[in-house]
This record gives structure tokens, C-alpha cells and sequence, in this order.
């Protein structure tokens, strides 16, 4: 596991997040020698991130504001994501605080804002450009490119968000349609990818990837 603040070869970097009221506590990154950081991507803060996780290029995790975040295994966060917290927020997950917990196998793509404080259950997908700010998203969930999900609603397991779709109650929430069959496999094969293409990236020593 990484637990010290550096700057590699290639250009990541992983350090503690200052003191402020809302989070006390300096606490530096905890990855798994398992996982893989692209170029130019920053994670900052009280940060775990799990077995065969892919953390592409251009991503910052910003644990400063609020912590803990956790990225669960064989989760891949593309490039350009931004995943930050409200100050000082949480939700609660098996009894403890915590600001972002994602489950596992679980697809980020480019360009999206995952914003806590947030939960993501296992095997959802969350397409390019997407907005989240804040609440719970179950397992099994598929959210198209371009969808924006706020107000701290709660969508359940295998949940349908079509591209463009704006959700701000807990009534459209509710009315969301179950995944359709073409998309069901779809998440299950993006994380097989990218769990593929961490581990090649490790064996070939890439220079671009830690």
C-alpha cells in the first residue's frame, strides 16, 4: 500500500490533505500495490483505493473537504473525473462516517463528477460527462452519458438513467425504469476490460502508469 506523499516518475501524485475543521486529521492515500494510477492524476487525503482498481489519467480525488473515500476492487475511474466532497458532510455505511464509498466493480467514465457526500453500489455503470451531487445509487444501475443526479436522492438497485435524464426528486427517482436487457451486461464487460488493461500496464512496466 502507498502511505507516504510522493511524486513518481510519471507524474502521480499522492499526498495528505492539510487540517481544516471539517476534516482535523492530515492522513495520506492508501492504495493497493494491486491498483494502477495514470499520468497526471492527484489523490489527496484519507483516500483508499482497493485491489485491481484503474485510475486513469487526469483524475483528481480530493479528500480535503470531507473523508473517508473509499474505491472499492475492480473499479475504474477514467480520465478527467473529479471526485470531491461536501465540507464536512457524510453518509453512513455499516455504522461509520464516511464521504464516498464505492462498493466495487463499478465504471466512472470521462469527464464525470461523482461529488459526495455519495454511495455507489456494486456493478453500476455511470457514462461519460455525468453529474452527481450527492446521495445513494444502487447496485446494478446503469446512468447514460450526460445525465445530472442531485439533491441527495436515493436510486434503487438496477436502475435506468437515460442519456441527458435530470433527477432532483425522490419522485422521479422512484419512477426510474428498471436496466434494459441491452444494457445489462454492459458495466460487467467495461470493468473485465479495464481490470485487463491495469494488469498489462503493470506487467509491461508502462511508463505512463504506477
Amino acid at each position: 500500500m502507498v502511505t507516504d506523499p510522493k511524486m513518481d516518475a510519471v507524474g502521480c501524485m499522492f499526498h495528505q490533505n492539510p487540517p481544516v475543521d471539517e476534516v482535523p486529521t492530515a492522513s495520506y492515500p492508501r492504495i493497493s500495490e494491486k491498483a494502477v494510477v495514470g499520468f497526471n492524476s492527484l489523490v489527496i487525503g484519507d483516500v483508499t483505493i482497493a485491489d485491481e482498481v484503474f485510475i486513469g489519467f487526469y483524475n483528481l480525488i480530493r479528500a480535503d473537504s470531507a473523508s473517508p473515500f473509499y474505491i472499492g476492487p475492480r473499479t475504474n475511474i477514467q480520465d478527467f473525473v473529479v471526485v470531491h466532497s461536501h465540507p464536512g458532510q457524510h453518509i453512513m455505511v455499516d455504522g461509520n462516517k464516511t464521504a464516498i464509498y464505492i462498493e466495487g466493480n463499478v465504471s466512472i467514465l470521462h469527464h464525470s463528477i461523482p461529488h459526495g457526500p455519495l454511495y455507489i453500489g456494486s456493478n453500476t455503470y455511470i457514462g461519460h460527462h455525468v453529474s452527481i451531487y450527492g446521495g445513494t445509487i444502487g447496485r446494478n444501475c446503469v446512468i447514460m452519458h450526460h445525465a445530472s443526479i442531485s439533491n441527495y436522492v436515493t436510486i434503487g438497485d438496477n436502475r435506468y438513467v437515460a442519456p441527458g435524464q435530470i433527477i432532483e426528486t425522490e419522485e422521479q427517482a422512484n419512477d426510474l425504469p428498471q436496466v434494459p436487457v441491452k444494457y445489462r451486461d454492459l458495466n460487467a464487460q467495461i470493468v473485465e476490460h479495464y481490470c485487463r488493461l491495469g494488469r498489462a500496464y503493470k506487467q509491461c512496466g508502462h511508463p505512463l502508469m504506477s
